[in-house]
């Protein structure tokens, strides 16, 4: 079933905010909406039609809707250039791909969502199964005067 996801990103792989929003807006959509994930475990399960939030520290920079998902073993490099295994990848609809600009705090994403869960913590990748979470970010997010860039 088609749900929306958080996916986390580290401080190893892209230092920084700009270098993750670059990626996304580029390298991303270049390498046909192909997203590498180190661990088969960190994602169960991941529906075509899903909507995967890409988060970095305390914001939301962007977000996908995945096209398919498949657990395949592989190696790649990193944006750094390290060689690195990947048990699986996520192949997101080219179109789909956007910014948010500025990007949207995840405190502010909190409050969207509830108490459960708690998704301040940026380790896991959570699943958020209540879709009137998508359409009320969007509007928390237009309203303060947000936009997308694709």
């Amino acid at each position: 079933m088609p749900h929306i996801r958080i996916f986390p990103h580290s401080r190893d792989e892209f230092p920084s905010l700009d270098m993750l929003a670059t990626w996304l807006a580029t390298a991303l959509k270049a390498r046909g909406g192909r997203y590498l994930i180190r661990s088969a475990n960190a994602v169960a399960d991941l529906s075509t039609g899903s909507i995967v939030l890409f988060r970095y520290s305390h914001v939301i920079v962007g977000e996908a809707v995945v096209h398919k998902y498949v657990r395949e073993p592989m190696e790649d490099q990193t944006l750094l250039g390290h060689q690195t295994p990947y048990e699986a990848y996520v192949e997101f609809s080219l179109t789909s791909i956007r910014l948010f600009v500025p990007p949207f705090p995840v405190n502010e994403l909190q409050a969207i969502v509830g108490d459960k869960p708690n998704i301040t913590a940026a380790q896991p990748y959570y699943k958020l199964e209540d879709w009137r979470v998508y359409p009320e970010l969007l509007a928390a997010h237009v309203e303060k005067s947000g936009a997308f860039l694709y």
